[in-house]
């Protein structure tokens, strides 16, 4: 039995390769997959945080085989032109996941890696220009990384009311020497009123945020700005 080589493309321009009629990336049914949140969604609605786990391994298991795939294919179908492009996007992999790997609260990060697993209608990415390390930093650390998974759910929900079109969500961190500021970025219909009464839900449960600024929500784009400043040491001086 031969093996048939086929490239085809994704959403994100990213290219998959089939052999015969064995696709080497997850496509399990919507239906099938947990969109719940984080661990704390997953005790309350009963999940199994280590089904979760085994979930995000399978993920990124596909994910990597099918890096090695696409470039076995490239090898076999001598487009050696497009191995160094391949190359770079998976450098740029490696270190988008390395810096969320490190960023010291274990719960947030099993939640930034999951989301992707878990919505595969949804480009997510994760960007960071430096390794930020949240639990050595003067701030509320618990607080930021609920803050930082109430704000992704919230564009999670509403961008699943339109399942159509693409739709892409981008998170970025910023270590600033006074704050740490938060960036997101989304691209796609969205459900716009209850998206804004869902965040408005979320600054107020979170005081800790100094800046809290929407940039732009129309037209299919949403931006949004935040900053939470690091706690102020206070100077005791003796007269």
């Amino acid at each position: 039995m031969h093996n048939v080589i086929l490239m085809e493309s994704g959403l994100d321009g990213t290219e998959r390769l089939i052999m015969g009629t064995d696709r080497l990336y997850s496509e399990e049914p919507a239906a099938q997959r947990d969109d719940r949140g984080h661990s704390a969604a997953d005790e309350q609605s009963g999940v199994d945080p280590n089904l979760r786990l085994i979930s995000l391994f399978n993920h990124y298991r596909h994910d990597w085989m099918n890096d090695i795939q696409v470039l076995f294919g490239y090898v076999k179908l001598k487009k050696y032109d497009k191995l160094e492009s391949l190359m770079e996007k998976i450098k740029e992999k490696v270190r988008r996941e390395s810096n969320v790997a490190k960023l010291g609260v274990p719960e947030l990060i099993v939640y930034l890696l999951s989301v992707q697993a878990e919505v595969k209608d949804l480009l997510f990415e994760v960007d960071m220009s430096e390794e930020i390390r949240l639990n050595e930093l003067p701030l509320d650390v618990a607080d930021f990384s609920s803050m930082c998974i109430g704000l992704i759910e919230a564009f999670k929900r509403n961008a699943q009311l339109y399942a159509d079109g693409e739709q892409k969500l981008a998170l970025q961190l910023a270590q600033k020497s006074d704050c740490l500021q938060l960036n997101v970025r989304y691209a796609g219909e969205i459900a716009v009123k209850r998206l804004l009464a869902e965040l408005e839900n979320v600054k107020q449960r979170h005081t800790s945020a100094e800046i809290w600024r929407i940039e732009r929500l129309e037209g299919g784009h949403a931006a949004m700005h935040v900053e939470v400043p690091y706690f102020r040491e206070e100077v005791n001086s003796c007269l």
